[in-house]
């Protein structure tokens, strides 16, 4: 196998597999929650200029009608992902009341958990949904689904999977769908076994005050990442699914589902989530049969210091860790290391925030010295240096990790002010921001900002490429020119969609019911 992995790596390094190693394609979901500017729950209705959640793809609500999910497209890059991320977060402050912001940790804040959950338990107006919202509530209680957070929805280029089949597998599959899966899964399983880092660098969620939840008794706050851990947002101990293999795995989900234990495979809340673009992903043996084309990363904390939950940074090293792990052969001992990476995420998870374990850090190191190799050996554009860089000062320090900087901004056991403060910093940020989505402003006109705002908020679907705007509804399609002027000073931007897609006029009036 070693002799494969070198041939692999040659070819790897020809400029154009090198290319599409570097083009992996990044969606981002992030849920927050709006609350008042004391710290309660907002209790205002979801934004109503938004429209119908049935059919934006892009902002929506969650468990609870306070709770915001955002949802970018798939995009090339971490920096376009975050990009979109942005314009989202701008259209929705747009949307909030002068006393609303959005609160930028996973952990409500301590006035929301004293105060409002029994109000949150049946604050939810989506009835299409409503079994599985009064399912989940039920089972695993309204302070777990109320946990906001960042999944990473991450896909390889697609001519470069090919590829690797094309040249290298076929002996030892029997068709790309079978590759492809296998592939995406062992990228998983790599994820897995050191979800103890990521936790490290990126856990966020080190107190809680009078939050209603079963911690042990000798669990002394902070810790690094209550989210995170066995206590946070997991399935019950007897309802584990296991990453030892493909097979193992699908067939487990797949049980849980038939037998009732999970209510359908939204309810699976494990680290990584096998899934494919445009399918039913309740129909496992479907996924399987089609193919897993991409992969669901849960176990990220909102990061309060990045702007929109999340940092290119972040991103970056998730990618790399991923590419590595294309070229490098997963442990002997697979089950055995799972199992302990499991244990271990969780030690990590309910370490003090400014505290590092001998083994951690000496397995952290290990790995860093063999991503800063990968990344050498691929020449890899800067930002991946960069994003190596920005996880050793962390290992070197644990002090500048997230949880370790949130660590000195606790007040009263809570993070109540620091966290109201980059709330009311952002929302100001927003609202005086000069052009109509500040993020993208170097590229397109305001004209066509305009455009693209009103299509998202009327959750038409908006294509963005450098030369060109897409929106689109079902098979139409209307083209746009990033620096055109199309004269909206005197006319209702709304309208002028509208009468270009007649048939998202007929899907806005139509009730929510």
């Amino acid at each position: 196998m070693t002799g494969k992995y070198d041939a692999i790596k040659a070819a790897l390094k020809e400029p154009a597999l090198n290319a599409q190693m570097f083009a992996c394609r990044f969606g981002l979901e992030v849920k927050k929650h709006r609350v008042l500017t004391n710290g309660r729950a907002s209790r205002y209705p979801y934004p109503a200029n938004l429209r119908s959640r049935k059919h934006n793809i892009y902002l929506n609500s969650g468990y609870t009608d306070d709770m915001i999910d955002f949802e970018t497209a798939p995009v090339v890059g971490s920096k376009r992902a975050v990009r979109h991320l942005k314009v989202l977060e701008q259209i929705m402050i747009a949307q909030l009341h002068s006393d609303e912001r959005l609160w930028p940790l996973s952990m409500a804040p301590a006035p929301l958990y004293q105060n409002d959950l029994d109000y949150l338990k049946t604050a939810f107006t989506k009835p299409w949904d409503q079994a599985n919202h009064d399912y989940l509530g039920k089972k695993y209680g309204i302070a777990q689904e109320i946990l906001g957070d960042v999944h990473v929805n991450f896909s390889l280029n697609s001519d470069l999977v090919k590829e690797l089949y094309q040249r290298f597998y076929t002996d030892r599959y029997d068709s790309l769908v079978d590759f492809q899966n296998h592939l995406y899964f062992k990228l998983a399983q790599s994820f897995y076994l050191y979800q103890w880092l990521f936790t490290y660098l990126f856990g966020a969620s080190p107190v809680t005050e009078d939050m209603p939840h079963s911690f042990p008794d000798d669990l002394e706050l902070p810790v690094r990442s209550l989210r995170c851990s066995n206590y946070g947002d997991d399935n019950l101990a007897t309802e584990q699914v296991t990453y030892n293999s493909l097979e193992e795995h699908f067939t487990e989900l797949q049980n849980y589902i038939d037998n009732g234990s999970f209510y359908s495979l939204k309810e699976f809340f494990g680290p990584v989530r096998m899934r494919r673009h445009n399918h039913d992903n309740n129909d496992l043996m479907g996924i399987l049969k089609n193919g897993i084309n991409y992969i669901e990363f849960r176990n990220f904390d909102l990061d309060p210091l990045s702007r929109t939950g999340i940092s290119d940074d972040t991103i970056n090293f998730l990618e790399l860790l991923m590419l590595d792990s294309i070229v490098s052969p997963l442990p002997d001992n697979l089950a055995h290391r799972l199992a302990e990476a499991r244990k271990q995420n969780n030690e990590v998870a309910l370490q003090k925030p400014q505290e590092e374990a001998d083994w951690m850090k000496e397995a952290a190191n290990q790995l860093m010295a063999e991503l800063q190799t990968f990344v050498a050996e691929f020449n890899a554009p800067r930002e991946y240096r960069l994003a190596l860089t920005f996880a050793q000062r962390r290992i070197d320090d644990p002090s500048l990790t997230i949880s370790g900087q949130l660590a000195d901004q606790i007040e009263n056991g809570n993070l109540l002010s620091f966290g109201l403060k980059i709330a009311n910093d952002r929302y100001t940020a927003n609202i005086g921001y000069q052009h109509p989505l500040q993020a993208i402003s170097d590229t397109y006109s305001d004209d066509v900002q305009r455009l693209i705002r009103a299509g998202i908020e009327l959750g038409i679907s908006v294509l963005l490429e450098d030369d060109k705007v897409v929106l689109s509804v079902d098979d139409h399609q209307e083209i746009y020119q990033p620096d055109e002027d199309l004269d909206l000073d005197n006319r209702d931007i709304r309208k002028f969609v509208l009468d270009a897609f007649p048939e998202a006029r007929a899907f806005q009036e139509k009730s929510e019911d």
